[in-house]
């Protein structure tokens, strides 16, 4: 089924499972990576339960990353993943504040409410062009393009992304940046960590030897 849940990055003097917000979820860290320079990630397995793609950050549901922001004076960064199959990216930094983007949205947006997938019903009696191939991309681009209206494409959220980067010291590339975010991996975990890299964060490994 994959994974349903959070994978928040920060940059912190104390254990990021210790900070508050992240610590009332203690219970929903699945993992707990450190790195270099502060840095480190937690899974959260199916939380914030309040969560829900897409966050349009003016719903008052991302009170945990402005709580991290707070805490920390540092940029932090969350991948809202749906089955493994997708994510919405949000990002904080004190200067230019949020932005959002996405990892594999045409995937993710079969996992969200009619009022994206109505246009990806198809009737019955409806007659099919002979190039199905085109016709499902054309739908799902029609489904994609409110959803883009909120956060925005690749090229956009690459330029967002990189000065979210440049404020914690790091000087990626706009274009591996888009590359990433535009590319698509099996698992979209994979991908979000694929992103740290290109921002220019250092790799994370477990804090726990006995856990992946």
């Amino acid at each position: 089924m994959g994974f349903w849940g959070t994978l928040l990055a920060a940059r912190s003097d104390r254990p990021l499972p210790d900070l508050d917000g992240v610590r009332d979820l203690a219970d929903c860290i699945d993992w707990h990576g450190t790195g270099a320079d502060g840095w480190q990630a937690v899974q959260l397995q199916r939380a914030p339960v309040d969560w829900q793609v897409p966050m349009t950050g003016d719903d008052g549901q991302e009170h945990l990353l402005e709580s991290v922001l707070a805490q920390t004076g540092q940029p932090v960064l969350a991948a809202l993943v749906l089955a493994s199959d997708g994510a919405q990216l949000i990002g904080y930094s004190p200067r230019a504040g949020r932005w959002s983007g996405w990892l594999m949205l045409e995937v993710l947006v079969d996992y969200l409410g009619p009022e994206y997938t109505e246009c990806l019903h198809v009737d019955d009696d409806e007659e099919l062009p002979e190039d199905l191939d085109e016709f499902w991309q054309d739908r799902y681009r029609k489904a994609c393009r409110p959803l883009y209206a909120l956060s925005p494409p690749a090229d956009v959220a690459a330029r967002h992304a990189v000065t979210w980067a440049v404020e914690a010291g790091y000087t990626p590339s706009v274009e591996a940046v888009e590359a990433v975010l535009a590319s698509g991996e099996t698992f979209v975990e994979d991908q979000f960590f694929k992103l740290l890299a290109a921002l220019g964060l250092p790799t994370l490994t477990s804090a726990d030897p006995e856990t992946h």
